[in-house]
């Protein structure tokens, strides 16, 4: 059943340049994290997100310091070794003050425009609208120029119900995740999640359908495991999930912001856009990265840890992630202080040996089960 998702994520840059070729569309690189991808789509672009890749770094290293977290530099390489041809331009949003950098470097180095969603930090709801309608007029008006269309109530309509079938998809194949642990590998799921980002949302969708089609047919698993929920920001490398199969582990739940954070966004509400948006960015999960004093992470995570009956709670920390890093102390202090189990694993994207990573989570894992 998953092969088909095995095939994309084994071979972006053919998939990519496949449908670049079949829907005539711009391919727009969308930069992490929470771009209304149905504002590219209403646009008439082809949104393919980057959420970094295993590329070894060598290129990147004369432009951002080796302690910028891996993701942004991997991205960075892509580009610099001509293998990001196929992207026209880039949409970024200003997660961090790496990303905001490097919105800079790409329009210094490279002929390709660029958009930002600047996230505004500001403490009420209507400063966060002021601020969006303008950033949101100029995001509009960039993605027009190209495409070369405009975006029309219509295609925004039709873009927001694709992308919001697209996450209610997704949903569903957490909820089984939570409901039969066991009846997916890791690997798999993480897998299937991760294609989503390289293929058109039409596509994606159908291949999703049949997916939960074919999930539904089968009863939970028999025999128990220990069962882990994971939060960080990027849920790569997907190699270290083979670790997880490997010791029988069941992940129930996690908080990527390339996972659940995204996924639990209902459909964009375009009618008043500003104000769609808005909620789409600062809802429904709370992000290290996106300041909401009335989304609070502690009870929120603790919440999430009970509701899906798992052990303990596997912190996923991508090296030099600094909004990730602030956050993690207090949160694996609030888990604790509700006799939650908690632990952090460091990884990078760049990483090839994953010896000391899976020494960590046995570890993790035999603490857990005694």
């Amino acid at each position: 059943m998953f092969k088909p998702f095995h095939e994309v994520v084994s071979n972006v840059s053919k998939t990519i340049l496949k449908h670049e070729k079949e829907l005539g569309c711009p391919v727009i690189g969308v930069m992490p994290a929470y771009f209304p991808m149905e504002l590219i789509d209403a646009a008439g672009g082809y949104p393919v997100q980057l959420w970094g890749n295993n590329l070894p770094l060598g290129k990147s290293d004369a432009h951002l310091q080796t302690y910028c977290c891996s993701v942004a530099r991997s991205v960075l390489e892509l580009e610099l070794i001509g293998g990001a041809k196929m992207v026209k331009a880039y949409a970024f949003t200003s997660l961090c003050d790496t990303l905001i950098n490097l919105r800079e470097i790409y329009r210094r180095l490279f002929p390709k425009p660029t958009v930002e969603l600047s996230i505004p930090f500001t403490q009420t709801v209507e400063a966060r609208r002021t601020y969006l309608k303008s950033v949101i007029r100029s995001v509009v008006k960039g993605l027009e120029e190209i495409t070369g269309q405009r975006i029309t109530p219509d295609s925004l309509a039709e873009a927001a119900h694709l992308h919001g079938r697209t996450r209610a998809l997704q949903r569903k194949l957490y909820e089984i995740r939570r409901e039969k642990p066991g009846l997916m590998k890791n690997h798999d799921f993480y897998t299937a999640t991760k294609a989503g980002f390289f293929l058109p949302a039409a596509l994606y969708n159908e291949m999703l359908e049949d997916l939960l089609e074919g999930l539904d047919k089968f009863p939970a698993p028999e025999g128990k495991g220990l069962k882990l929920l994971l939060s960080g920001l990027v849920f790569d490398p997907i190699e270290i999930y083979k670790i997880f199969d490997e010791l029988g582990v069941h992940i129930v739940d996690d908080d990527f912001a390339n996972g659940w954070r995204t996924v639990s966004k209902e459909e964009l509400q375009v009618e008043n856009l500003v104000q769609g948006i808005t909620e789409f960015l600062f809802n429904p999960a709370p992000c290290c990265c996106v300041y909401n004093p009335d989304n609070d992470r502690h009870p929120y995570l603790v919440d999430k840890v009970k509701k899906a009956g798992a052990d303990g709670v596997l912190f996923w920390y991508t090296k030099f992630c600094e909004p990730d890093a602030f956050d993690r102390p207090q949160l694996i202090n609030r888990l604790k202080e509700m006799d939650i189990l908690a632990a952090s694993i460091e990884v990078e994207l760049s990483m090839t040996s994953f010896d000391a990573v899976k020494t960590r989570i046995s570890a993790f894992c035999e603490i857990a089960e005694g």
